[in-house]
Order: structure tokens, then C-alpha cells, then sequence
């Protein structure tokens, strides 16, 4: 009878802990939905209310309750069975995501502009700040789906409308032999928009948290627990969630973890087909990781690459040998990559060249230096999802890996003077690197050496951050120390209230309220105090609960989880644009006086569009309009280009910022440059109107 009464009880607690845990979640996912309502952000009692009658926190807490009592009843067989059946689990997911059409893009921001009901989005937010995302890159993937002369050319008529390189810059999915080293974007060549957005989205994500658990296996000497912890922070830090569909660091991060992954496995296992599969495979992340083309993360990212290689190298050259087999299955995999890069510098050289002799962004060379206080800007990264914002320029520029600073320094110094452990002293050796870069930075003969000229302070010290949990979790993992309960709570109380504190300067009004702050302090007095003791094994368990619920906290509902793309499609404007294209699908387009994201609607009918986002100049088409090049400096850029139109005068350029220009032309200007439509929001104008879907007017110009 007391058995029964004591596993009765055990339930009640599950039960209400799986009801606590779901509350607490759908009030967090109701107040990122409510963030933009400024007369709800600040009712609290609004959301839980609604999380209380919400039939998507009933099924969590039901889901919660079942994960409770499959862990009550089969306890370490649970985690066990997990562990062994990782990665049919993950398989098992991704196809799932793909079938539901779920995805993270904010194209529901689109509503605001094209009118219409976002019935989309399921979980969270979109995030309006992501531009770059649902203004460009996803207007440009669905732009291929579309084009008049076949789905997905390697150069497209309707960016730009003109033959633009879809490949190459804000790479996009393409028929060709070369996206062997785009795995992610396989998905949309034979799937629906929606379900290849799915591919995209999810497969990389998933693929980032196998690969970093990994990493952590390997660093940690198979410490699970520490190797989970570490994929949390990987795969949900704020800088990959806010940076999570643009300039490739979701994908530096699985070629170069993964890379380093079957290096190991290539020099353990004497197995020649497992060795020439190891070796494709890092060929493919090699060409992947060269193809970003973002090189402010990329060159820091190589160094931190080539000391993880170095150390495995080192670890297992000794009984390492290869066969002829081994010899000739390398030298077909070089053959062959050497043979695919060249031929996508054959197809790109044109744009290489192009893109490299702009005014924006050209060639970069900077030589570092003005990182202070960013170190201490992580303890305030776990509220930017829930509040929309940074304690910087933007919450996009200030994420950053949670690296648990200064303890991601101190810990493995520790060791490595007690242990002296090789990998510790090579990531340490980069990591400085980095540090000098970051805060002094380099005289520009050295930047240009270490080809850190084509990176920047701010994109550096985001790798730097992901060095320093990698150093943190090979620290933690040999850490000896039994620091006595007192010591380290004094330790976690002034480390933890400095980093809050010294932090806050960046932004001292960033917290809207005093129980932000208090409870950002407790937090991470907390944490540093579970790290320091992590020798103690009740430590060890709720440093792991809590890192996870941290960094779900902190990156999980940054992006939301939407279904499909159907909100583009279902609008009627769209659907007009596409009814006027279908009847003229040669005819080049241009958008007036809407100025950007607007300029990109057309091209998601697949409408050629001239000023759509020219992601490189079109230099022949602006020469046209201005033969003397007097305006070269303005229109030879990355640009939104805003055009509007007058009634007489010369073309006039103008530069608002660095990625956006105005030129201002006559109808016959239009002419010149081939235009036949003209999508506006002004009407009367003097042109023949074909359409009117609300505020936007489609007119002909003959």
C-alpha cells in the first residue's frame, strides 16, 4: 500500500510539474507572439489566460507526462535507448518537419505589406529584423520555382531581370553538378517550396545538433551529459538562431565540426570503403565550406578547423597507415572535387570578379581591434528572443555564443596547467589569436597575411565564442578540482554579478523592468556555480536541466515554427502579378515608389524584375542611363534600389546607405532599360493601368 501511495505521488508530482513546465512555455510562446502589441506586452496576466485554455499547451503537458514516466519506469535503459537510437530519432524528425512543411522563415512579415491573414505561422513570432531572410534569400529561392525558361538555372532572368548567378551569391538552389556541396538545399529540387523550405530549415538544424553532441563526445572523452549540454549551446545559441537562414554560420559550423568528426574517424578505422566514405563526405563539407563566401566568419572559423585537425592528427599519426586501396580512393575524391570547383569557377568567375570590384561590399580590408565590453553582453542574450531586441545596434549584431565568460578561460587554463593537454594548448593558441585580433587587432601587413583583412572585430569575436565553449566543455570534462561548496558560491556570486553587471553598461535601460535584472543575476550565479562544481555529481545533473532550459530560453523561439509558404501564394496580389506574367513571361518588370522589401514581390511570381535586390550590379543596364559612369560609385554595389518616376529630367542616382540606392527616371528612361510593367502604389499615373489589388496598381508601359 505505501508502494502504491509513494508511486501515486511520484505521478501527481510528474503531472504537475509536465502542467507547470507547459504553462510556463505557452506564456513565454504567447508573449513573443504579442511582442509587436504594445498594449499587450506588458499584460501578463493576458497570456496566462491564454496559455491555460491553449490546446497546444495541453498536448506539451501530456507529451511532458509521458517523457516523465518512460523515464520513471525504464530510468538510464531511457536515456540509453536514446543515445543508441540517435540518429534514426533525428531521421525520424526531419522527415516529419518535411512532411508538415515546418520551417523558421518570417515571410509572415509579409502580411503587412501584401495584405491578407498569415494562417502559417503555429509557434512564436516573425521577426521583421531578418530581412535579409524573408525580404531576400527566401524571395529569391521561391523566384527559381518560377522562372520562365525552367525551375532552378544556374542563371536566373528573374533577379535583376537580367542573367544573374544564382549560385554563387546568396547561393540558391540549382540544377547542377555543384550542389553536391549543398546538401541542405537538395530538398528543392525535388520537393514543393514548402516542403524543401522544411528540408532547408530543419535538416540543418538537426544536423547541427548531431554534429555538435559529437564534438562534445569527442571533446569530453564521451561524457553525455556534457555533450548534450554542448549541443545546446551550439545549436541554440542566440548568434546561429538570429543569423540562422543568412551568410552560411549554420553551415560553417556543421561542415567544420563534422569535418573534424571524420578526419578522426578516417585515421582510426582501417576500413578502406569506410575511409574513401569519410573521405567524400569531408570533400563535401570542404566544397560547402569554401562555397559560403562570407569570409568574415569563414577565415576565423578555418584557424579554429585547422587546430581541431592538428590536434586529431596528433593524437593518432602513430599507428596510422594507409594502404593502396586508401591512396587511390583519396586521390578519386580530390580528382573529383578539384574537377567540380573548377568548373563552378568557370561558371562564376565573371561574378567573383564583379562582386569583388564594388564600392559595396568589394574588397574588405580591416585590421581588427574594439571589442571590450561584448564579452560580458551574453548574460542579457537569454531575453532578446522574448523582448525583440539587443542591447546593441540590433539583436542581430549583439548574439552571441553564451560561453559562460570568464569561467570558459579560467576552467581550461586550469587544466591545462595541471594536465597539460594538447588539445586545450592548440585551441588556446587560436583562441588568443582571435583575442589579439578582437581587441588590438593586427598591423594591415599581418591581417593580410593571415587573410583576417577580409574579417571584422564583431564576425570574429563570434567565432571566438564558439572556441571558448569548445574549451569549456575539454576543461570541464578533465576538471579534478573538488572546490568546496562556500568557496564556490562566494566565486559564482562575484563572477556571476560582474558579468551581469559589467554587461549592463553596453545598454543600462536594456532591461525594461528590475526583476529582468535580478533574475538575469540569480540565473547565472547559479550556473557559474553548478560549472565550478561540476565535479559533484548533483551539480552535474542540474547544470545540464538548466543549461538546456537556458538555451531554449534564450534561442529556441527566436525564429517561429510556421507551415508552408502558402501566405505568399494565397494573396492576391501575387496571384494577379502571376495572371499578368503568365500572359507576357519574357516582359521585365519594375517596381515604383514602394521602395524595398517591395521591390521583391514580383520576383516570387517569377515577374523579371530589374530592381529587384541586385545582389552584384547589372553595370551594362545603369551604364545605359548613365554613359559617362558619373554615378558609377552609387549603382556599382549590393543594392535595394528604389525607383521612382517623373515626369521629365535626366536619370538621377541617389545613395541612401551602403545596400540602397534611389534612381529617379522618366517612362522613357523605362524604355531604355526594356521595362513593359511597372507595379506602383501611386495611382493615375500616366501610363495604361492593366491591375489594381488594393494599393498597388500594375500599369503598361508602351
Amino acid at each position: 500500500m505505501r508502494d502504491r501511495r509513494t508511486k501515486v505521488c511520484r505521478w501527481g508530482m510528474y503531472a504537475a510539474g509536465a502542467l507547470l513546465l507547459a504553462l510556463v512555455a505557452g506564456i513565454y510562446a504567447f508573449w513573443l507572439e504579442g511582442v509587436a502589441d504594445a498594449s499587450r506586452a506588458g499584460n501578463m496576466l493576458f497570456y496566462v489566460r491564454r496559455a491555460c485554455v491553449s490546446k497546444k499547451v495541453c498536448l506539451l503537458a501530456v507529451l511532458l507526462f509521458a517523457i516523465f514516466l518512460l523515464y520513471d519506469h525504464y530510468g538510464a535503459r531511457f536515456v540509453s535507448f536514446l543515445y543508441a537510437w540517435r540518429f534514426a530519432i533525428a531521421a525520424a524528425l526531419f522527415v516529419l518537419c518535411v512532411v508538415c512543411e515546418l520551417n523558421g522563415s518570417s515571410i509572415g512579415v509579409w502580411q503587412a505589406y501584401m495584405g491578407g491573414t498569415d494562417t502559417g505561422t503555429l509557434l512564436g513570432a516573425a521577426r521583421p529584423i531578418r530581412s535579409d531572410e524573408w525580404a531576400v534569400s527566401t524571395p529569391m529561392m521561391l523566384s527559381q520555382y518560377r522562372n520562365a525558361a525552367g525551375a532552378f538555372p544556374y542563371y536566373s532572368d528573374t533577379v535583376r531581370g537580367a542573367a544573374t548567378d544564382m549560385f554563387m551569391v546568396y547561393g540558391q538552389p540549382v540544377r547542377d553538378i555543384a550542389m553536391i556541396f549543398k546538401p541542405f538545399y537538395w530538398g528543392y529540387l525535388f520537393l514543393p517550396a514548402g516542403m524543401g523550405l522544411a528540408f532547408f530549415w530543419y535538416g540543418r538544424w538537426i544536423a547541427l545538433f548531431l554534429v555538435s553532441f559529437e564534438m562534445g563526445m569527442l571533446l569530453s572523452g564521451g561524457d553525455k551529459r556534457l555533450a548534450v549540454s554542448g549541443a545546446f549551446l551550439v545549436a541554440f545559441a542566440p548568434v546561429v538562431q538570429w543569423w540562422f537562414a543568412i551568410n552560411g554560420l549554420v553551415e560553417m559550423l556543421v561542415f567544420g565540426q563534422l569535418s573534424v568528426l571524420l578526419l578522426q574517424k578516417y585515421m582510426t578505422d582501417t576500413r578502406t570503403w569506410v575511409r574513401g566514405i569519410c573521405a567524400s563526405v569531408i570533400a563535401v563539407c570542404a566544397g560547402g565550406f569554401i562555397l559560403i563566401l562570407y569570409p568574415a566568419w569563414q577565415f576565423p572559423m578555418a584557424y579554429v578547423i585547422l587546430g581541431l585537425g592538428i590536434w586529431v592528427i596528433l593524437e593518432n599519426y602513430r599507428g596510422f597507415k594507409m594502404n593502396m586501396g586508401d591512396v587511390l580512393c583519396l586521390a578519386a575524391v580530390l580528382a573529383v572535387f578539384a574537377g567540380i570547383m573548377l568548373h563552378v569557377w568557370n561558371n562564376s568567375k565573371e561574378t567573383i570578379e564583379l562582386v569583388l570590384n564594388t564600392a559595396y561590399p568589394g574588397k574588405r580590408l580591416d585590421t581588427g581591434g574594439g571589442i571590450g565590453l561584448e564579452f560580458f553582453n551574453y548574460a542579457s542574450n537569454i531575453w532578446y528572443a522574448l523582448l525583440g531586441e539587443g542591447t546593441g545596434a540590433n539583436a542581430c549584431e549583439s548574439a552571441q555564443f553564451i560561453d559562460f565568460f570568464p569561467l570558459c578561460y579560467i576552467i581550461p587554463l586550469y587544466v591545462a596547467v595541471k594536465k597539460r593537454d594538447k588539445l586545450i594548448g592548440i585551441l588556446l593558441c587560436v583562441d588568443v589569436f582571435l583575442l589579439i585580433w578582437c581587441i588590438a587587432g593586427f598591423p594591415a601587413m599581418l591581417a593580410k597575411v593571415t587573410l583576417m583583412s577580409y574579417s571584422t572585430a564583431p564576425r570574429a569575436f563570434v567565432i571566438l565564442g564558439f572556441v571558448n565553449i569548445l574549451m569549456l566543455i575539454r576543461g570541464v570534462s578533465l576538471l579534478e578540482w573538488s572546490c568546496p561548496a562556500a568557496v564556490g558560491g562566494a566565486l559564482a556570486v562575484i563572477g556571476g554579478y560582474a558579468v551581469v553587471k559589467i554587461g549592463s553598461l553596453i545598454n543600462e535601460d536594456f532591461y525594461p523592468e528590475a526583476g529582468y535584472y535580478i533574475f538575469t543575476v540569480v540565473l547565472w550565479i547559479l550556473m557559474f556555480y553548478l560549472l565550478i562544481r561540476y565535479h559533484d555529481n548533483r551539480c552535474r545533473k542540474f547544470f545540464g536541466v538548466l543549461c538546456m532550459g537556458v538555451m531554449i530560453l534564450a534561442g529556441a523561439l527566436v525564429n517561429p515554427v510556421r507551415r508552408g509558404v502558402d501566405n505568399i501564394y494565397d494573396t492576391e496580389l501575387v496571384q494577379t502579378i502571376e495572371e499578368v506574367h503568365g500572359q507576357e513571361p519574357e516582359a521585365l518588370w519594375a517596381v515604383e515608389g514602394l521602395g524595398f522589401p517591395c521591390i521583391n514581390i514580383g520576383i516570387m511570381a517569377g515577374a523579371p524584375t530589374v530592381n529587384s535586390t541586385n545582389v552584384y550590379p547589372n553595370l551594362k543596364r545603369w551604364e545605359a542611363l548613365d554613359p559617362d559612369g558619373v554615378n558609377a560609385k552609387i549603382y556599382n554595389r549590393y543594392a535595394h534600389i528604389a525607383v521612382s518616376l517623373k515626369e521629365s529630367g535626366k536619370p538621377e542616382f541617389l545613395l541612401n546607405q551602403p545596400d540602397v540606392f534611389t534612381v529617379s527616371l522618366t517612362a522613357e528612361d523605362l524604355k531604355k532599360l526594356g521595362v513593359s510593367y511597372l507595379i506602383s502604389g501611386r495611382d493615375k499615373l500616366n501610363l495604361i493601368k492593366v491591375k489594381n489589388v488594393g494599393n498597388y496598381y500594375i500599369y503598361r508601359i508602351e
